[in-house]
C-alpha cells in the first residue's frame, strides 16, 4: 500500500504543471500572480532602434503580437540594447533633431527639452513630443501624441526600473522592467503584457489593463469574447467552446466579467487550448473602470521539447490567474 501511495504521488509531482514557486507581477495598474517563474516578452533591440514587424518578442525572438505598452504615449522598453548602441543611437536622434531646424515647413522641425538627466533626451515637435533613457540596463523610449514638454518630462521623471516579479507599493503603472509612478488621472492607458512559463514555454498568458474611453466601441464582455475567438486575436481557424453553456460568470478583481474555454484548431490543423476572460469597462464610472481581458493559452508548437501541458491544467492556470488579479 505505502509503495502505491508513494508511486501515486510521484506520479502527480511528474505531471502536474502548476507546482512550482508562484511569480507576483504587476500589469497596468493590476496584480497578478503567475504560477511560475516566467520570461516577459519586450521591444527587440532591431524595433528599438529601427523598425520591425511584431516588434515586442521574447529572447528567443518568438512574437507577442498582442502586447502594447501605452501608457499617456506609447513606450519601447528594451533589456537588449546595450549601453553603447543606445549611445549611438541618441547621438543620432539629437543630430537629427539639430538638423531638423533647417527643414522647410514648420511640421519637420523638432526641438530638444532640457533634462537633468545625463542618460537622457527628450525632444518635442509640432505634434509629439517624448524621450530616449537608460536605466539600469533597460533603453526606454516615449513618444506622445502631444507637443508638452510637461508630458514627456513627467512620463521621463517618474519612470524606474522594475526587476521581474517586483510589485511596486506606490500608485502608477507596471510595464515590463519600468514601472511609471503617478497617482493622476490617465489620458490613455492601453497596457498589455504576455507571459511564457519557463518551466512550460507552451503556456502564454496574457493580460491587458485598457482604460475605457468613450470615443471607443463599448463591447461587451461577451462580445468582447466572441471577437477573440472569432479571429480577433488570430488565434486559429477554428475554436471549440467547451461546455453546454461555454459561457460562464467569472470575476477579475470583483468586477463580473464572461469567462470561457475552448479547443483551437490552428492553421496547420493542430489543435491547443484557450482559456479567456473579458470585462467590460465603464467610461462614464466616477472611478477608473477599465477594460480587462485575461488569455492563458497553450502553443505545442512552442514546447521546446517539453511535454505541453494538458486541457485541465490550461483551463486551471487560467482559473487561478484569474482568481489573483487585484488593483494595485
Amino acid at each position: 500500500m505505502m509503495h502505491r501511495f508513494a508511486a501515486s504521488v510521484l506520479f502527480v509531482l511528474s505531471t502536474t504543471h502548476v507546482l512550482a514557486a508562484p511569480q507576483e507581477e504587476c500589469v497596468g495598474r493590476y496584480r497578478l500572480t503567475l504560477p511560475s517563474e516566467a520570461d516577459v516578452a519586450m521591444t527587440t533591440e532591431k524595433a528599438f532602434v529601427g523598425q520591425q514587424i511584431s516588434p515586442i518578442r521574447f529572447a528567443d525572438d518568438r512574437a507577442a503580437p498582442l502586447s502594447s505598452f501605452i501608457y499617456n504615449g506609447t513606450f519601447a522598453i528594451s533589456k537588449d540594447v546595450s549601453r553603447n548602441d543606445y549611445d549611438v543611437f541618441v547621438k543620432e536622434a539629437k543630430a537629427n533633431v539639430v538638423a531638423s531646424a533647417g527643414k522647410p515647413y514648420a511640421d519637420q522641425r523638432f526641438s530638444t527639452i532640457e533634462t537633468d538627466d545625463p542618460n537622457s533626451f527628450a525632444w518635442k515637435g509640432p505634434k509629439t513630443s517624448g524621450f530616449y533613457t537608460y536605466i539600469d540596463g533597460t533603453a526606454i523610449s516615449f513618444v506622445a501624441r502631444s507637443p508638452s514638454e510637461q508630458r514627456a518630462l513627467e512620463a521621463l521623471e517618474h519612470s524606474k526600473a522594475r526587476a521581474a516579479g517586483e510589485v511596486p507599493a506606490t500608485r502608477g503603472v507596471c510595464l515590463p522592467g519600468i514601472f511609471v509612478e503617478s497617482d493622476q488621472p490617465d489620458y490613455a492607458r492601453d497596457v498589455g503584457v504576455t507571459y511564457r512559463l519557463k518551466a512550460h514555454p507552451d503556456v502564454l498568458i496574457f493580460f491587458r489593463d485598457s482604460k475605457a474611453l468613450e470615443n471607443q466601441p463599448k463591447l461587451t464582455s461577451r462580445q468582447q469574447s466572441e471577437f477573440v475567438w472569432t479571429g480577433g486575436f488570430g488565434v486559429g481557424k477554428k475554436v471549440k467552446l467547451h461546455g453546454v453553456l461555454p459561457w460562464r460568470t467569472v470575476k477579475l478583481d470583483g468586477r463580473e466579467g464572461v469567462g470561457s474555454f475552448g479547443t483551437i484548431t490552428r492553421d496547420d490543423d493542430s489543435t491547443d487550448f484557450g482559456y479567456l476572460v473579458t470585462v467590460q469597462g465603464d467610461p462614464a464610472a466616477a472611478t477608473d473602470t477599465p477594460d480587462l481581458l485575461l488569455y492563458v493559452e497553450r502553443n505545442a508548437s512552442a514546447s521546446q521539447g517539453k511535454p505541453p501541458v494538458t486541457a485541465d491544467e490550461i483551463e486551471k492556470i487560467g482559473e487561478e490567474v484569474a482568481a489573483s488579479i487585484k488593483r494595485r
